[in-house]
């Protein structure tokens, strides 16, 4: 959770205006000294206080209804040879099948006939 903007603007005034050390400061307002310097430093370069903006997740590669209908014309294909075609780790192919609900391959055997086994 991140600090008000009104906390951090009295704690930014502390230093610059009031003359106090960062160090004093961060004890005062019982903060780390990296998060003041930090702050001092963002607040000098940019003349922000508030909050860095949350960066979202990134951006997938795989196109899931690409993927979809890929897995619809190639449903013998392995999870590494769908990796090759979006050019992603067999991983990122298995959380994105997940996504869609799509299951692995379960393996079908064969019976074989009591004739052919001679």
């Amino acid at each position: 959770m991140s600090y008000s903007i009104d906390f951090r603007k009295r704690a930014i005034d502390f230093v610059i205006e009031e003359k106090n050390s960062m160090r004093h400061t961060s004890k005062i307002f019982d903060i780390q000294y990296n998060t003041m310097k930090e702050w001092v430093k963002r607040f000098k370069e940019t003349g922000e206080f508030s909050p860095k903006p949350i960066l979202g997740k990134q951006p997938t590669k795989i196109n899931l209804a690409t993927l979809k209908k890929q897995v619809s014309e190639h449903p013998d294909w392995f999870q590494h040879e769908h990796a090759q075609t979006f050019d992603v780790t067999q991983s990122a192919i298995s959380t994105a099948l997940a996504k869609l609900g799509i299951t692995c391959k379960k393996k079908h055997f064969v019976m074989r006939n009591k004739m052919n086994l001679k």
